[in-house]
């Protein structure tokens, strides 16, 4: 029985999901969305990415070191093939597949054009999923036309999955109606990162911790910095973990402040390795100038550190993840006396940190594929069936 017909005498609602390429924390998220039997869903890749690829935030080819492609459902067009050949083979397979709905990641990139696209001329009901929050900086001569694309985009849509309080204030602030903005996860391997925490380490340096790329928008060398203001006569270390072209920069920051011995450059580390690296980060900061969302905080929250962002991450907010002096702390973004008072703050209170890390680790407990799966499911299916 075809899928086609299944779904017309009531089988499973056939889904698509479409996005520029395989990311490392969406691959188990959608294995577990592909195990509701309600639905069938197929993921669109404009690039399925097998081997890798040059990431500049980095400086260096990444090729993460987990199942990207496994376990779902998944169609991508030829490569190498011109970008309009590709396109029309994505419009042709999407036409033959004829999802009842679209969930599209994000609105840029050419996969989802092509989704929107499809669900115009189709009438499909469509959502959007992404991360992008209000406090996203947009260029001055942009920012009108963006705005009246999006809201024309969003007034479109059947609504949109918010993946936190910034995320849905974003989506509010162009004219989505609050009843069309269905409550979503961006997805974090939360269990694995809780289960690599180990007791604590009675004795041992205090850890602070810091995991992305070494480029502007990061704010690593505020956190650089800081550090240097911090008592010299208490035992802590900065441990960074990540790479790219502001490394040499900042090694030469750390020296100049006379943090050599105090501050360990890491690497780049692929995703097997960073729950343990995780493990022993007593105080993670994310000082991130520019920041949608911010998985790195959740995936330490998990892990049971108490956590510092800055106010332009995309993951704090009433009833987020982390709410400031309940699961973690907030600080002006650019602030470095401000970062240099939580951090200080938190090397001294030992019981703030342990209260606001058990916080911390309930706040993103349903944070993980299995609750990506739940709310995309909820929110595919109230729109699929209210086209039925």
């Amino acid at each position: 029985m075809t899928m086609a017909l299944r779904s017309r005498t009531g089988g499973p609602v056939r889904v698509a999901l479409v996005l520029d390429h395989p990311a490392q924390y969406f691959a188990p998220a959608f294995r577990a969305l592909a195990a509701d039997r309600r639905l069938r869903i197929r993921v669109y890749y404009w690039d399925h990415a097998a081997d890798g690829a040059y990431d500049p935030g980095f400086a260096r080819r990444v090729r993460w070191d987990t199942d990207l492609h496994g376990g779902y459902d998944w169609w991508s067009p030829r490569r190498p093939a011109p970008s309009w050949h590709r396109g029309a083979a994505m419009l042709r397979r999407l036409g033959r597949d004829r999802p009842e709905a679209v969930l599209c990641f994000g609105w840029a990139n050419p996969a989802t054009r092509l989704a929107v696209l499809h669900a115009s001329r189709t009438r499909t009901p469509l959502l959007y999923y992404g991360d992008t929050n209000p406090l996203s900086p947009v260029a001055n001569r942009h920012r009108h036309l963006r705005t009246l694309i999006l809201r024309c985009l969003f007034r479109a849509a059947s609504g949109a999955v918010a993946t936190g309080a910034l995320n849905r204030e974003f989506y509010l602030a162009h004219g989505m109606a609050p009843h069309r903005v269905h409550p979503g996860v961006l997805p974090a391997d939360v269990d694995r990162f809780a289960a690599a925490r180990t007791e604590a380490r009675d004795g041992s340096p205090l850890v602070i911790g810091f995991a992305g790329k070494f480029i502007p928008v990061k704010g690593t060398a505020d956190l650089i910095v800081a550090a240097a203001r911090l008592p010299r006569d208490e035992p802590w270390e900065l441990r960074l973990i990540g790479d790219g072209p502001l490394r040499p920069e900042l090694e030469a920051l750390a020296d100049a402040h006379g943090l050599g011995e105090r501050v360990r450059f890491l690497g780049f580390r692929n995703t097997d390795e960073l729950p343990t690296l995780f493990a022993d980060i007593d105080i993670m900061v994310m000082p991130s100038h520019v920041e949608p969302r911010g998985l790195v905080a959740i995936e330490a929250m998990a892990s049971g550190a108490a956590v510092v962002v800055s106010s332009a991450t995309g993951v704090w907010g009433s009833g987020d993840a982390l709410e400031h002096e309940r699961s973690g702390l907030v600080y002006p973004v650019g602030d470095v006396a401000a970062l240099t008072r939580c951090l200080t703050r938190l090397m001294r209170d030992r019981a703030l940190r342990s209260r606001l890390a058990h916080e911390a680790r309930t706040s993103v407990a349903g944070l993980g594929p299995e609750g990506f799966a739940a709310t995309a499911a909820d929110a595919l299916l109230a729109v699929a069936r209210s086209r039925r």
